[in-house]
């Protein structure tokens, strides 16, 4: 039922301090009175006066050779209607996943604070629990190195699901979950999905939407719908993986095939095409991946990660880094940015000046410094000598410039906050950002 008890109880003060804090783009004003404010809510709801509003702005991201990924934010009153309908459903839609796959954990359970991003890739910057984001990544991540040392594997493939929120069929995933939910929660659902039809209407010529969960930058919900929308999925690729003694994994949209030879592999992936084009999905054919065992294993660099378990051992960030260089110098096919970002979680006070110098030069490079968030903004400053961080606001300051995307500009804003920066030293990025205002509502 669609009460006042209920959505009190399900969007409570935590939540409610977090969409007005952690937003890229700031809220208006001071954090309104959380009970009055659901309360007039849910009268609008009963009354049938709600209607989603149009996004606040959008965050616009860089997805990769300038194509980019609009992130909406939302009103609080739209993101109390969507976190409270997925709260009420996930005992539902967050369970029954299949093996090896990662991505449907429940909104609840213990929130804790992770201290570094590392290597985990597909983390919203302002996610509710982002310790659930790098627990799952890093249990995929051994399981994944499972598979290589499985001597039965000889042929890996990894791929991805092309534009994946946005393809995600509204009608079709509504009738999924109406049949795992039941019959005594049809208002919540019918609330979700008038919410989901008509968050984006102004976008679409004020249309119904029917197709694309939005990216929901704030309270992982749409991580959980989309988690569910392949579950059916997942059991079809892990029946026919099984059938053919390979291994299937998934975290999020990535997705990796382990068999014994590459006809099996294809065969599988194949036929993962055919069961995503059911759902109106597609593979992203532009990053497929092909290996043998031991292009896997130069690929995910599970040698390096192994070297940098402990954080505090320079002697093995040092080991590490020469690792990484050798990658490099010899053209071999891996994920440096997962490295680099996984060597600035480390204490790079404990390795040589010299060592750490090399460091922060290749993470200062244009490519990687733009398309990281404040965590990572932060470690370099706190590693950056005194003497040359005035030369590093500088450095980000002048990178506004040739920045299309806004959100290189809200993240390094936010980073000035959390480390108290000087802000007159990156009058460029302000500049640049309000440059950009027609992405902002």
């Amino acid at each position: 039922m669609i009460t006042y008890q209920n959505i009190k109880k399900h969007v409570g003060q935590r939540f409610w301090k977090h969409i007005h804090n952690n937003t890229l783009i700031p809220y208006r004003g001071s954090l309104p009175n959380r009970e009055k404010y659901l309360e007039k809510l849910c009268d609008n709801i009963e009354k049938m006066r709600y209607v989603p509003s149009p996004p606040r702005g959008y965050v616009v991201s860089h997805k990769q050779n300038l194509v980019v990924r609009f992130i909406p934010t939302l009103t609080k009153e739209d993101y109390s209607v969507y976190f409270f309908c997925v709260k009420c459903l996930e005992d539902e839609i967050a369970k029954n996943r299949v093996t090896g796959t990662y991505g449907g954990w429940k909104l609840g359970g213990k929130i804790r604070k992770l201290e570094n991003f590392d290597d985990a890739p597909s983390i919203p910057d302002n996610s509710y629990n982002k310790f659930a984001w790098k627990q799952a990544w890093t249990e995929y991540q051994k399981k994944a190195h499972n598979l290589n040392r499985n001597k039965k594997y000889e042929y890996f493939i990894v791929f991805d699901i092309a534009n994946f929120y946005d393809s995600i069929r509204l009608g079709r995933l509504e009738t999924l979950v109406r049949e795992a939910v039941g019959k005594n929660k049809t208002q919540v659902v019918s609330l979700l999905f008038y919410f989901l039809s008509n968050c984006s209407k102004r976008d679409l010529d004020y249309e119904p939407q029917t197709i694309g969960l939005p990216q929901d930058e704030v309270g992982d919900c749409s991580r959980i719908l989309a988690n569910f929308y392949l579950q059916e999925y997942d059991r079809t690729i892990k029946q026919l993986c099984d059938k053919n003694n390979s291994g299937y994994l998934r975290y999020a949209d990535d997705q990796i095939i382990a068999s014994p030879d590459e006809k099996t592999a294809k065969k599988i992936m194949f036929t993962a095409s055919k069961e995503l084009a059911k759902l109106g999905l597609n593979l992203n054919a532009s990053k497929a991946r092909f290996f043998d065992r031991d292009e896997f294993q130069d690929y995910w660099s599970f040698d390096i990660f192994k070297l940098l378990e402990d954080p505090d051992n320079g002697e093995n960030v040092k080991k590490a880094w020469e690792m990484y260089q050798e990658k490099i110098s010899t053209g071999k096919k891996f994920k440096p940015e997962t490295i680099l970002k996984r060597l600035l979680s480390c204490n790079l006070s404990k390795v040589d000046k010299n060592i750490r110098e090399q460091i922060l030069s290749a993470v200062r490079d244009k490519s990687f410094i733009t398309n990281v968030n404040e965590y990572y903004l932060g470690r370099i400053y706190t590693f950056t000598h005194r003497n040359q961080k005035s030369e590093f606001l500088k450095y980000l300051n002048n990178l506004s410039d040739s920045v299309l995307y806004n959100q290189y500009h809200l993240r390094v804003m936010r980073f000035a906050n959390t480390r108290n920066v000087d802000k007159r030293k990156l009058d460029k990025v302000k500049k640049n950002l309000l440059k950009l205002g027609d992405m902002v509502a």
